[in-house]
């Protein structure tokens, strides 16, 4: 029995089972957006019938996905399918009340990459397999196209991406602090080191290329989005934020952190980053589209 005390309902209860002969090793698992124990309890991938009881609790087989979360998503193979996915099952019961406890001890610190990364972490459970949800795109009734797209005047503050905890830069300070014979040189010491991280970054223009097929036509919602997004903005919009020496650092740690848990998505970021960063000119022409 495990008593899991959460206050965000968008919390993802991620159920990982494993082998326990020779090394550990993943065997399958299970997703739940917590939401859904109260809105849907059905909406996850078990075998039928699941029962529901009143006191709050549902029970039931419930089937595992594998390493590639392929199968794990409810979406066009619905809450009992996984197809390839399919790796195993476990027996559960699942549990939700309110209740009045203690609060929680305080979270665990961490810096703004961290968080960022623990985020992305919930978000690319959420979606599953990222081929499976490329396809499921593609399938939908849509086709997109666009013209010359610009944007104008944006600020970027990415600050906080990098001073990490706060009071670090007190505790970097801290024997030429106790050096310093007056507070004005304590001030002057402590305001240019926290002048070293670049606080906002202004792009004045940013270009991007039409997105459309050959003949002009649209095209369907996957291929779109990489074509204006994963090609073209993200890489574009990286380039402009992190192109100096401390972003060049940034760059593996958010690409490697966040974008590498969307595999088929990140390649495409990543290729299109070391392509500007080669020294491709986006044309400076006059945009049919101004956002």
């Amino acid at each position: 029995e495990v008593l899991l005390r959460i206050s965000d309902p968008s919390t993802v209860l991620h159920v990982c089972v494993y082998s326990s002969v020779g090394r550990d090793r993943l065997l399958g698992q299970w997703v739940l957006t917590l939401k859904y124990l109260v809105t849907q309890p059905d909406y996850c991938k078990h075998a039928p019938p699941l029962t529901r009881s009143r006191d709050g609790s549902i029970s039931g087989t419930f089937y595992l996905s594998d390493a590639k979360l392929r199968g794990s998503a409810v979406r066009a193979l619905g809450p009992s399918e996984l197809g390839k996915g399919f790796s195993g099952e476990v027996d559960m019961r699942l549990h939700w009340m309110h209740a009045a406890l203690p609060p929680p001890p305080p979270p665990k610190r961490r810096t703004a990459l961290e968080q960022l990364k623990e985020n992305s972490g919930e978000t690319a459970l959420r979606l599953g397999s990222v081929a499976e949800l490329r396809e499921a795109l593609s399938s939908l009734p849509l086709r997109l196209s666009c013209g010359e797209v610009a944007f104008r005047d944006v600020s970027v503050g990415i600050k906080d991406l990098f001073t990490g905890y706060k009071g670090d830069i007190e505790m970097d300070l801290r024997d030429e602090l106790a050096n310093c014979r007056s507070t004005s040189s304590r001030d002057r010491l402590y305001e240019d080191r926290a002048e070293e991280v670049t606080d906002v970054v202004n792009m004045k223009d940013l270009f991007l290329h039409p997105v459309a097929a050959k003949d002009g036509s649209g095209l369907d919602l996957t291929a779109f989005l990489d074509g204006l997004l994963f090609d073209q903005l993200v890489p574009e919009a990286l380039k402009e934020v992190f192109g100096t020496g401390l972003g060049g650092q940034a760059i593996g740690q958010i690409l490697g952190g966040v974008a590498a848990r969307s595999a088929e998505w990140a390649r495409g970021v990543r290729r299109g980053f070391v392509s500007s960063g080669q020294g491709r000119n986006i044309p400076r022409v006059s945009p049919k589209a101004v956002l």
